[in-house]
Parts: C-alpha cells; sequence; structure tokens
C-alpha cells in the first residue's frame, strides 16, 4: 500500500508538471557590453574613460497561457551586476500584465507594460533583436542630450501602468496593428515618485500607435504620447501643471534582402505652468548592409534639439558598426560613437568625444 502511494504521489506531480509545460514558454536575453573612450575633450559621467566592463542585463521572459484566451506575460530583468545588498545594478520587471484576447483584431491588457512609442523602446531590453548596439540617445533617452530640469523629459516614459486595447487586423489587404493605451503617466517630478503604484493627479496618460505593412518589405508607423503632471518646488508644494505632447513617425524599409533602411523622427512640446514652454525634436536614420548572411555593416546618425526656443544647443550621434551573429541567437557588436556637439548644450558645451564599443548579445 505505501509504495502504491509513493507512486500515486508522484504521477500526481508528473501530471501536474505536464500540465504546466504545456502552459508556461520561457526564454530571455543576456547582454554584456565593453566601452572605452578613444579621443575627445568630454569628460563627464556619460563616457567610460578607463575601459570599462558592464555586466548589462539578464531578462527571463516567462508567458503563461492560463486558458485559450488569457495570457500573463512578466519579463524579470537584472542590470549591470545587480547586487541588492550593496545597492549596485537594478533588480525588477519591465513588464507583467495580462492579456484577454476576444480576437485577433481585439485584445485587452491590464498591468505593466512598456510605452508603444517608435521602433525602440518595447524592445529596447531585447539586444539581441537590435541591429545596433544600444537604441538611439536622441529618441529614448534625453537625459543625454541636455540636463536642463525640464528639456531632459522625456519624449514618453518608459513604462506605464494601465490598460491597453491592442490588436492587428487589415483594412484594404494591408496588414495593420495597433495599441491604446491609458496609463498613469510620469511622475519624474513627482512627491511619491512611483507610477507604477499611484498617481499624483486625475490627468492620465494617453499613447497610440499604429503600424502598417504596406508590402512585404516596408513598414511605416505613427505614435501619439499625451500627459499632464504635476510640478513640485524643492518642498514639495505644487507649483503647477507639465503637458508632454510626443508625436513620432517610424519607417522600416527592407530594399532588397540585402540592405536595410529604418528611420524614426519625434516630436513635441513641454509646457510647463508659468515657467516654460518650448518645442523639441529628435531622430535616427539606420542603414544597414548584410556583406554575408551573418554579417551586418551599420550607420546610425542620429540628432536631437532640446529646445527650438534656444540656438545652438543640439547634440548629434554618429555610430559606424558591426554586428556579426556567430552563433544561433549568439552576436557580437562593435562599433565606435562619436557624440558632436553645439556651443550651447547644457552637457557638452560644444565638446565632442569618441568612444569604441562592443557588446555580446545572447537570445535564448
Amino acid at each position: 500500500m505505501k509504495k502504491l502511494l509513493i507512486i500515486l504521489f508522484y504521477s500526481s506531480l508528473l501530471s501536474l508538471h505536464a500540465d504546466w509545460t504545456d502552459k508556461i514558454t520561457m526564454n530571455g536575453y543576456f547582454n554584456v557590453e565593453f566601452e572605452d573612450k578613444i579621443s575627445g575633450e568630454y569628460d563627464g559621467r556619460f563616457v567610460d574613460e578607463h575601459a570599462s566592463f558592464d555586466s548589462d542585463m539578464l531578462d527571463i521572459i516567462l508567458n503563461i497561457q492560463v486558458t485559450d484566451r488569457v495570457r500573463i506575460a512578466v519579463d524579470f530583468s537584472w542590470e549591470h551586476g545587480s547586487q541588492s545588498e550593496v545597492d549596485k545594478g537594478n533588480i525588477g520587471y519591465e513588464y507583467a500584465f495580462a492579456e484577454y484576447t476576444f480576437s485577433d483584431p481585439i485584445k485587452i491588457r491590464i498591468g505593466k507594460m512598456f510605452t508603444a512609442f517608435g521602433i525602440y523602446n518595447e524592445i529596447h531590453t531585447a539586444k539581441p533583436s537590435l541591429i545596433i548596439l544600444k537604441e538611439p540617445n536622441t529618441t529614448n533617452k534625453m537625459y543625454f542630450i541636455s540636463k536642463d530640469k525640464y528639456e531632459q523629459t522625456l519624449f514618453y516614459p518608459r513604462w506605464g501602468t494601465g490598460v491597453a486595447l491592442l490588436g492587428n487586423t487589415k483594412v484594404s489587404n494591408i496588414p495593420v496593428d495597433y495599441i491604446l493605451q491609458v496609463i498613469n503617466g510620469d511622475l519624474s517630478y513627482g512627491v511619491d515618485g512611483n507610477e507604477y503604484n499611484k498617481d499624483d493627479n486625475n490627468h492620465k496618460a494617453i499613447v497610440a500607435r499604429v503600424r502598417a505593412d504596406i508590402s512585404n518589405d516596408l513598414q511605416i508607423g505613427a505614435s501619439y504620447y499625451h500627459d499632464i503632471m504635476q510640478n513640485y518646488d524643492s518642498n514639495d508644494v505644487s507649483i503647477g501643471e507639465m503637458e508632454v505632447s510626443s508625436y513620432g513617425v517610424q519607417m522600416i524599409w527592407h530594399i532588397n534582402n540585402d540592405f536595410r533602411f529604418e528611420a524614426e523622427y519625434v516630436t513635441g512640446t513641454l509646457d510647463v505652468q508659468n515657467i516654460t514652454s518650448f518645442r523639441r525634436s529628435g531622430y535616427s536614420i539606420l542603414p544597414s548592409y548584410y556583406i554575408t548572411d551573418n554579417i551586418n555593416l551599420y550607420f546610425l546618425y542620429s540628432q536631437a534639439d532640446p529646445n527650438h526656443s534656444k540656438a545652438q544647443d543640439s547634440v548629434t550621434n554618429i555610430a559606424p558598426g558591426i554586428n556579426i551573429e556567430v552563433d544561433t541567437n549568439v552576436f557580437i557588436k562593435v562599433d565606435v560613437l562619436n557624440v558632436q556637439s553645439q556651443k550651447n548644450n547644457t552637457i557638452y558645451a560644444g565638446d565632442s568625444y569618441s568612444e569604441f564599443r562592443a557588446a555580446l548579445s545572447i537570445g535564448f
């Protein structure tokens, strides 16, 4: 009898394991980088002057198919050599949401999500899926372009907690996908500072993006972000509202089997009540060419103007590089980043520098 109970117990565990393995899929990304300044005058915090290694990230992604219609997706991340007991690196989850599928054109998500804007934001952690070594600062990281309190405000936050309506369909026989998000927005200037927990005002951020596959070789898209947030002084007293409006267009064009061209342009306004109001913009252009099936040459050119009301304050980034797939989903990337600035830029003040960069990126 005892042996029978043991057999039944282990049989039930195996059955449970089989049930869950049918429902759960796991994949992820691994990325290690190396950076070394090789020329230039700039010596600030955005450049590695001493040949630095960066244990950039490990991401584990779980997709749990709870039912035929309900999916839970979670991306756990460990960044920059996470070591919590000595306050080094970062541990978190990039997203965690539940999704209900009514049909291909209509799905509902709720939870923490990437902000659906442009080409790069939703894949910025998935380094193996990027041709380039890092996503462009000029559209994704305005704090690399200006250190002015307001000019460094992002065109859109990386993430948001809320609900989304999304799907894919065909319009005049053209495949189209869309997403509309209502999220808490950005609390960079807030008191509590955790927009994944609560908002500090009644205004919710609105995000919209649509993409259309005009042909098998050409995809175009447009994005929109709008939020109104509170602006606080040093005593945590609200001194007015800040309104962020951002608009983007994008294109990915496979000109032939070897040559690919992608581009993105983002512009918008920041209106800080009783203080300032200005327009800003950024763009990136990325041609790439496969010289063999596994070796891809690329040339990233990107530029941002953090405040159109100020003269001579833009930043230009140029990064020629190579992406080599040395094994299935194993990539070595090497480029030389050149950063050029105009004299009135608040970070670089007309200085320029060049940096050698390399990365090992693995998808699994």
